[in-house]
């Protein structure tokens, strides 16, 4: 049967907490009882394990007392009796695969639950994010939790049940109290010794792990550039790079060697001192008569397998540590605050003439330059779109266009003012059902390592309508390209579409929007990576397989949207013009200059290239 695997829930998650083992119970949550029950077991398994050495001190003392050859009946049970009960605690391991299932989910589901909060977080926090150090924060939780798990099962338990069989131990050979004593400083100064000499070990792999994930970062931002990097020949660049970062993290592994290895001389010299006085206590008890020989030999068993136990502790002390605070990391990426964007009471989503902005501001996160509050990336934006209207955006760099899109595809939430949908507010329809919506090509179209007709069919709105996905094809420009590929549309693409040129990447991501039955297409410079004729191409698709749909247009390149039915011009943030394209020629403000300079063959740089809308303040 299949076990589901169960998260648990977001509302308790102790965002408020820097406890390690509040965070522990968070994921153990949804399966407390099975490890509370196993746990129990556990501890009375290694308990009666760890009584070996009692029942070799009192077989001691049978041959002693001679009780051993006056009735051997006894002796035979006693010896066959311990065997069978210490040969069914050890077969019973085999009970623990329903923990290690359970653990299994447990660590899986703090994948999972890891990755529903990182999908979460607004795309702000993402953008101040790199790709790998995310991965990585994640996958080396995972491995912590795995790690952490295995020193609870296979040191802390053991080390809990063996002190409890030493107590038993003692007092059913009717040892001397003081012993209780000598147990309990030898344990006590190994933990304590072995707890202070460890206490920079923590901050010296807080730092190696920082070095890691800056190494991981860098490199995943490379790898995922490989065109880039081959085009300018940056190999031994990335190389020096790599080799810089790994220098420094040996010199700071050799700093951690350093630090454990000192420890552990201080720790043996502990316990060599805790034996001596246990050899030299049990020497003169059994001189003196007040220790019987067996009991010698307890005690002398049951402290060199309390310094096992010790010794394990404390080296599982150091992976503790290292995995706690792998552990850590993922719960500072928890904590980031999610933006609710569906906002109760939530609205269905009818039929709807047209959409407002209605005097909306939007200011992005941070400060801006020298500690000034950063300007608004929008300002009082206050503008009806018809349903079926065809809008262009256009503007320089900076001037407010990506902005506005990600406030219309709810990614972000207006700083004040509303977004009308008919008369309804943005913030109170679901996001899965106003994305469902709309069919998005944005300028850099995000290609994954699968085939050509999975990027395009990754929306899962597709219903398997093989003519709606042919006719995509077509109106892209692209079956003359598959019908080219030896596999077809079963040709793999390549991490991030490598084997793809820039134009066909777009035309791709216009026919994965061409698929969906949507009822608002955004273009973000949709057409700037193609040729003249596939842009012919495409701009006769646009406007015949997008009649009827509103379309808005973020275009840089202003003969892709003569079309439109009304171009608004932005800068700063702010509208400064609406209008036809006849109109705004007419009028002679910037529209029309910029479409002077472009018409004429001469391009400003500073009108024309374009970049990110946001300022650096956005990830400040």
């Amino acid at each position: 049967m299949k076990q589901t695997i169960i998260l648990p829930p977001v509302e308790k998650m102790p965002v408020e907490s820097n406890s390690f083992f509040r965070w522990i119970g968070f994921f153990l949550s949804p399966y407390r009882a099975t490890f509370w029950g196993f746990l129990s077991f556990r501890v009375f398994r290694y308990t009666l394990i760890s009584l070996v050495p009692l029942m070799i001190g009192l077989l001691i003392n049978g041959f002693e007392k001679g009780w051993a050859y006056s009735d051997p009946h006894k002796l035979v049970a006693m010896t066959a009796g311990f065997l069978i009960i210490y040969t069914l605690t050890q077969l019973s391991i085999i009970v623990f695969i329903r923990e290690a299932k359970m653990e299994d989910r447990v660590i899986r589901g703090l994948t999972l639950f890891s990755i529903r909060h990182i999908n979460a977080l607004p795309l702000t926090w993402h953008e101040s994010q790199g790709s790998g150090s995310k991965l990585q924060r994640v996958m080396q939780a995972r491995n912590s939790l795995k790690q952490i798990y295995m020193v609870y099962k296979w040191s802390a338990v053991p080390f809990v049940a063996s002190l409890g069989a030493i107590a038993l131990s003692i007092h059913a050979m009717d040892v001397p109290g003081f012993f209780y004593w000598l147990f309990t400083g030898f344990t006590a100064s190994f933990l304590v010794v072995g707890y202070y000499s460890a206490r920079p070990i923590p901050e010296l792999h807080n730092k190696h792990n920082a070095i890691l994930e800056r190494l991981m970062s860098g490199v995943y931002e490379f790898v995922s550039a490989v065109r880039t990097v081959k085009a300018f020949h940056m190999g031994e660049y990335i190389e020096s790079e790599a080799r810089r970062f790994e220098e420094d993290g040996h010199v700071a592994m050799s700093r951690i060697y350093r630090a454990t290895y000192t420890k552990w001389v201080v720790l043996n010299m502990t316990g060599i001192f805790w034996i001596s006085a246990f050899i030299i206590a049990c020497v003169m008890g059994v001189y003196h008569h007040w220790l019987s020989t067996g009991a010698f030999a307890m005690i002398f068993f049951q402290a060199s397998n309390l310094w096992n136990r010790l010794e394990e502790m404390v080296y599982m002390q150091d992976q503790f540590m290292e995995s706690r605070n792998g552990f850590m990391r993922l719960t500072e990426t928890l904590k980031a605050q999610r933006i609710e964007h569906d906002i109760a009471p939530l609205q269905p989503l009818l039929a709807w003439p047209s959409m407002k902005f209605d005097h909306v501001n939007f200011a992005y996160p941070g400060s801006g330059k020298d500690g000034e509050e950063a300007p608004p990336a929008l300002h009082d934006i206050d503008l009806t779109i018809g349903k079926g209207e065809k809008i262009a955006l256009v503007g320089r760099s900076g001037a407010g266009k990506s902005t506005f899109v990600k406030l219309l595809m709810k990614q972000m939430l207006p700083t004040s003012g509303k977004i009308l949908v008919d008369t309804v507010a943005l913030d109170h329809i679901a996001t899965r059902e106003w994305l469902a919506k709309i069919g998005f090509v944005p300028q850099d179209i995000e290609l994954f390592n699968m085939s050509i007709r999975d990027n395009i069919l990754l929306d899962a709105a597709y219903e398997g309508n093989e003519a709606v996905y042919e006719t995509a094809l077509q109106q892209a420009a692209l079956d003359e390209l598959i019908q080219s590929l030896p596999e077809g549309d079963e040709t793999l693409v390549g991490e991030r579409g490598i084997k793809l040129s820039g134009g066909q990447r777009q035309r791709l991501g216009i026919a994965r929007a061409l698929v969906r039955n949507a009822d608002m297409i955004i273009f973000d410079e949709a057409t700037a990576s193609l040729d003249s004729l596939s842009e012919q191409v495409i701009q006769k698709a646009l406007t015949t397989a997008f009649a009827g749909r509103t379309m808005v247009i973020i275009a840089h390149r202003l003969s892709t949207v003569r079309f439109a039915d009304r171009i608004i011009v932005m800068e700063d943030g702010r509208i400064v013009e609406n209008g036809t394209f006849d109109d705004l020629i007419t009028k002679g403000g910037k529209f029309a200059t910029l479409w002077a300079l472009q018409s004429s063959g001469f391009v400003d740089e500073s009108e024309s290239i374009e970049r990110p809308d946001e300022p650096a303040r956005q990830t400040a």
